[in-house]
């Protein structure tokens, strides 16, 4: 049980990693590279309660949808606290 915890922990610690390195370079790769980690950690927070094999159904299902929940609120927070800009070019 221990274990998903650790590894979303991982998960999050990294994406704060991504925000720190990405953030400063927004306008030339770092809004594609942020955005597809983000969609491949939403993937991954949604598939970790679904392997926990010990625990009942009900309770992976739950935490396979609160996870992706907490991981899209997290992620568009650091599109914000990371400086990310949009239009770029226009400015």
């Amino acid at each position: 049980m221990k274990r998903i915890y650790t590894r979303l922990i991982i998960l999050l610690a990294t994406e704060l990693l991504f925000v720190i390195i990405c953030g400063p370079y927004s306008c030339e790769w770092g809004n594609t590279v942020y955005f597809y980690f983000g969609i491949a950690g939403l993937l991954v927070s949604f598939a970790l309660p679904l392997i926990e094999k010990e625990w009942p159904l009900k309770k992976r299902v739950g935490f396979g949808l609160l996870f992706p929940v907490l991981w899209a609120v997290i992620w568009v927070a650091g599109f914000m606290l990371g400086g990310f800009r949009i239009m770029c070019k226009l400015f």
